[in-house]
Protein backbone atom coordinates (compact mmCIF):
# COMPACT_ATOMS: atom_id res chain seq x y z
CA UNK A 1 0.00 0.00 0.00
CA UNK A 2 2.77 2.65 0.80
CA UNK A 3 4.39 1.95 -2.26
CA UNK A 4 1.02 2.52 -4.41
CA UNK A 5 0.81 5.78 -2.84
CA UNK A 6 4.68 6.88 -3.60
CA UNK A 7 4.28 5.72 -6.78
CA UNK A 8 0.98 8.16 -7.36
CA UNK A 9 2.82 11.13 -5.37
CA UNK A 10 5.49 10.71 -8.12
CA UNK A 11 3.48 11.18 -10.55
CA UNK A 12 1.15 14.27 -9.09
CA UNK A 13 4.49 16.06 -9.33
CA UNK A 14 5.08 18.58 -12.36
CA UNK A 15 7.62 18.12 -15.06
CA UNK A 16 8.66 21.37 -13.93
CA UNK A 17 10.04 20.26 -10.50
CA UNK A 18 13.90 21.39 -9.65
CA UNK A 19 15.82 18.63 -8.32
CA UNK A 20 19.02 19.30 -6.19
CA UNK A 21 22.21 19.68 -8.00
CA UNK A 22 24.02 17.45 -5.50
CA UNK A 23 21.91 14.32 -4.85
CA UNK A 24 19.24 14.44 -8.24
CA UNK A 25 16.75 13.59 -5.67
CA UNK A 26 13.25 16.35 -6.12
CA UNK A 27 13.12 17.99 -2.66
CA UNK A 28 9.67 17.23 -0.62
CA UNK A 29 7.61 19.78 0.71
CA UNK A 30 8.68 21.59 3.79
CA UNK A 31 12.45 21.33 2.91
CA UNK A 32 14.20 24.17 2.62
CA UNK A 33 16.05 24.42 -0.70
CA UNK A 34 18.63 27.07 -1.52
CA UNK A 35 19.54 28.78 -5.01
CA UNK A 36 23.14 29.35 -5.80
CA UNK A 37 24.68 31.94 -7.77
CA UNK A 38 25.31 29.41 -10.96
CA UNK A 39 21.68 29.31 -10.68
CA UNK A 40 21.69 25.95 -9.58
CA UNK A 41 19.29 24.50 -6.52
CA UNK A 42 20.34 22.20 -3.61
CA UNK A 43 18.79 20.82 -0.99
CA UNK A 44 19.50 21.68 3.24
CA UNK A 45 22.20 18.42 3.25
CA UNK A 46 23.67 18.97 -0.36
CA UNK A 47 24.27 22.47 0.56
CA UNK A 48 25.39 21.67 4.28
CA UNK A 49 28.18 19.70 2.67
CA UNK A 50 29.93 22.11 0.60
CA UNK A 51 32.99 23.53 1.80
CA UNK A 52 32.48 26.74 3.56
CA UNK A 53 33.95 28.65 1.34
CA UNK A 54 31.50 27.17 -1.51
CA UNK A 55 28.51 27.67 1.15
CA UNK A 56 26.97 31.15 -0.76
CA UNK A 57 23.18 31.08 -1.36
CA UNK A 58 21.59 33.76 -3.10
CA UNK A 59 18.76 32.86 -1.81
CA UNK A 60 16.63 30.03 0.21
CA UNK A 61 13.34 29.16 0.71
CA UNK A 62 10.79 26.47 1.98
CA UNK A 63 9.25 24.00 -0.86
CA UNK A 64 5.69 24.73 -0.46
CA UNK A 65 2.95 21.77 0.01
CA UNK A 66 0.98 22.81 -3.13
CA UNK A 67 0.20 24.69 -6.06
CA UNK A 68 -1.27 27.45 -3.89
CA UNK A 69 0.71 29.07 -0.72
CA UNK A 70 -1.66 28.34 2.49
CA UNK A 71 -3.12 31.52 4.14
CA UNK A 72 -2.28 31.88 7.66
CA UNK A 73 -4.81 33.52 9.97
CA UNK A 74 -5.54 34.19 13.51
CA UNK A 75 -7.09 31.50 15.46
CA UNK A 76 -11.15 32.37 16.33
CA UNK A 77 -12.14 32.98 19.71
Amino acid sequence: MDALLVRSFIGALPSTAASCAGCRRTPLAGEIVHKLDSGSLMCELCFGALPANRRLAVSSERVPAGERRLSVVPKAA
